[in-house]
């Protein structure tokens, strides 16, 4: 898949999970995104410092979740790809394109056609990809499994 396909796959999908999890951070999102896909690295060491936070009033500390669902939406993005070129190496990449974009639920087509589901261990092993790339950017572990199970149920299960 081209980088560009690439990033309007994670761009979609972090917006639909970004709505589900912080709509807060809605009108944030374009331009969290924009910097996240010009240097990805940058967001990540920025999420362990302290420079992501911003202050209200006495106390008040609000830590933005989109660079979060933007990196881990990557990282399971990846990962599926993976696992559909693993499944189907004698199709050629558009049909590998295609497919993975299909098993997302957002992208299947209306015509009633499901792309060859995820099997529950490929399932399990997407929240546990999720799951961990969000613990490691030290999300809470309550939003990091919200995140994780919204990221699975966004995948096509048959």
């Amino acid at each position: 898949m081209e980088n560009s396909m690439i990033e309007q796959l994670v761009g979609d999908l972090s917006r639909d999970l970004v709505t589900q999890v912080a709509p807060q951070e809605l009108p944030l999102f374009r331009a969290n995104s924009e910097v996240f896909f010009r240097n990805p690295d940058e967001l990540a060491a920025n999420r362990t410092s302290k420079d992501d936070m911003l202050g209200f009033g006495d106390g008040g500390i609000v830590v933005l979740i989109t660079p979060v669902v933007l990196m881990v939406t990557q990282q399971v993005v990846m990962f599926v790809m993976e696992q559909a070129k693993k499944s189907a190496q004698e199709q050629g990449s558009t049909l590998i394109d295609e497919s993975v974009k299909k098993m997302f639920k957002k992208f299947r087509p209306e015509d009633g056609k499901k792309p060859s589901p995820l099997t529950a261990e490929q399932l399990a092993q997407v929240r546990k990809v999720a799951l961990k790339k969000a613990q490691e950017l030290k999300l809470s572990d309550e939003r990091a499994k919200l995140l994780a199970d919204a990221l699975v149920g966004s995948l096509a299960i048959a």
